[in-house]
């Protein structure tokens, strides 16, 4: 009797797997292609066109300038005039209100000072209420009181004004608030 050889048909199947993969990969370059082309295709024709607007736009500009630089006149770098050459000194209270067991009271100076006193006045119903002197601290350009942390067990609640009157420099000014308790 004669022996049959077995033949293996392993070489069917990994051809198979080769074929998949060869087609999925195809596929995957297919889409992959298709999906950013349409987006790079879209922005660079829009591109282009921006590119020559913004071309022309300083073409434009460039020449627009070298007119305009000639007539420009000189321009004034600040508005107004200097708050340090003033003869009263001005402010604002940038911060009024309770915090803890504390009313905090916090003061702005528009002028640059070096020394000075804040004196704080709280007034209820026309009545003083409460008095209490801060020292002038220096900032970069303007000034602020120290601060003011009155302790809510010396006033009542109520509507209060609020008057601090600044000496510095032989200068002296009144600013005002209003708070309620």
């Amino acid at each position: 009797m004669a022996r049959r050889r077995k033949r293996s048909k392993k070489w069917i199947s990994w051809l198979f797997i080769l074929i998949l993969l060869v087609a999925a990969g195809i596929v995957v370059n297919l889409v992959w292609k298709d999906y950013f082309s349409d987006d790079k295709g879209q922005d660079s024709d829009e591109e282009t066109v921006i590119v020559e607007e913004e071309d022309k736009e300083f073409e434009k500009t460039e020449n627009e300038e070298v007119e305009t630089t000639e007539e420009k006149e000189e321009t004034i770098q600040y508005d107004g005039e200097d708050p340090n050459e003033g003869g009263e000194l001005t402010g604002v209270v940038t911060y009024a209100g309770v915090a803890g067991s504390n009313l905090m009271i916090r003061i702005n100076i528009d002028q640059f000072l070096s020394g000075g006193t804040c004196k704080l006045k709280l007034i209820n119903d026309g009545v003083t209420e409460y008095k209490d002197t801060a020292s002038i601290a220096e900032s970069a350009t303007t000034s602020t009181c120290e601060g003011f942390n009155v302790p809510l067990s010396e006033i009542t609640d109520g509507y209060y004004e609020i008057v601090v009157e600044i000496n510095a420099d032989g200068k002296t000014g009144v600013i005002s608030g209003e708070v309620e308790i």
